[in-house]
């Protein structure tokens, strides 16, 4: 099953969020919010039955990323009031629907995952008998070991944009800035805020057949690797950091970090995106200063160890 038809799916069964660019503040000001548990602010979606048997509201957590779509949509189901017995359930209707599923491998929880292509579905209940020491959220709710947590993964990222693939389409060389493959970073997972950030190509559409590149153009800097992109504007405040991470428990690392004010908050938060990776401590000390030159930004360096 591909994503679109995993998310026709979910808009049949009342989930339009799931295929939704909505950001969090207007679903949030169309819903309210809720304390769940006493433990942290939800947003509840209109009713939605993925099965039967399944009459919960889905939620969300709205954290600090409220210009965005939220990303994980969940919900607690709990027909028999019963752990093992409910999350019994939801296999045996997710199944007959989606196919086996990949089992999580937690030995004090019961946890299936449906893959489809970017988006995931994952149901998964706690087993109190082999859940060792304490928690004082589930000594307070004890009902909570009867709920199986159904979670909707939209791995959401921004669509390239016309606009953004002519940008990248006009580069000249002097806006260019090529660089050895390994020292790439990998782009999944991705942060709440990258999700913003970054730009993915879809159809099969690259701009760096040979190799990933860092650009400029105006007041924009950015990178692109095959069909993933970024764009970073300059008014963010954008610092540039080289991270010289010395072996202790760990062997060791660099990476080249980006940070800037995050765009999609309503407060004021600064957040890095790493750039550059390295196999070692020293691996970035040559490439950090031509970055930091080309890209025309002041370069910081952090030591530390590799606790």
């Amino acid at each position: 099953m591909t994503d679109a038809e995993f998310t026709r799916f979910l808009a049949d069964h009342g989930l339009a969020a799931a295929g939704s660019l909505e950001t969090v503040q207007h679903l949030e000001r169309r819903y309210g919010t809720r304390r769940w548990f006493g433990f942290a602010d939800v947003i509840d979606l209109p009713p939605a039955s993925l099965f039967p048997e399944q009459t919960e509201r889905f939620f969300f957590q709205p954290h600090l990323i409220y210009l965005l779509p939220p990303n994980e949509l969940e919900c607690d189901f709990d027909y028999y009031r019963n752990g093992p017995r409910t999350h019994a359930c939801a296999l045996e209707r997710l199944t007959a629907r989606f196919g086996m599923p990949e089992k999580g491998e937690a030995v004090n929880t019961l946890s299936e995952t449906w893959t489809f292509e970017r988006m995931s579905l994952r149901i998964r209940t706690f087993l109190r008998e082999k859940t060792r020491g304490p928690n004082p959220l589930y000594e307070k709710h004890p009902e909570l070991w009867n709920h199986c947590r159904i979670s909707i993964d939209r791995n959401l990222v921004r669509p390239l944009t016309d606009a953004d693939a002519a940008t990248l389409d006009s580069l000249s060389p002097s806006q260019i800035l090529r660089f050895d493959s390994g020292l790439w970073r990998t782009v999944e997972p991705l942060s709440p805020w990258e999700r913003g950030l970054f730009r993915l190509a879809m159809n099969g559409t690259t701009f760096s057949p040979d190799a990933p590149f860092l650009w400029k153009q105006g007041i924009d800097i950015g990178w692109c690797a095959g069909p993933w992109s970024a764009i970073f504007e300059r008014t963010r405040h954008l610092a540039l950091e080289l991270h010289r991470v010395a072996p202790a428990r760990g062997a060791g690392y660099s990476k080249l970090v980006v940070n800037l004010d995050n765009p999609f908050t309503l407060e004021q938060q600064t957040v890095p995106n790493t750039v550059l990776n390295g196999k070692d401590m020293n691996t970035l000390d040559r490439v950090a200063p031509e970055v930091a030159a080309f890209w025309e930004l002041v370069l910081a360096t952090k030591e530390y160890d590799d606790d």
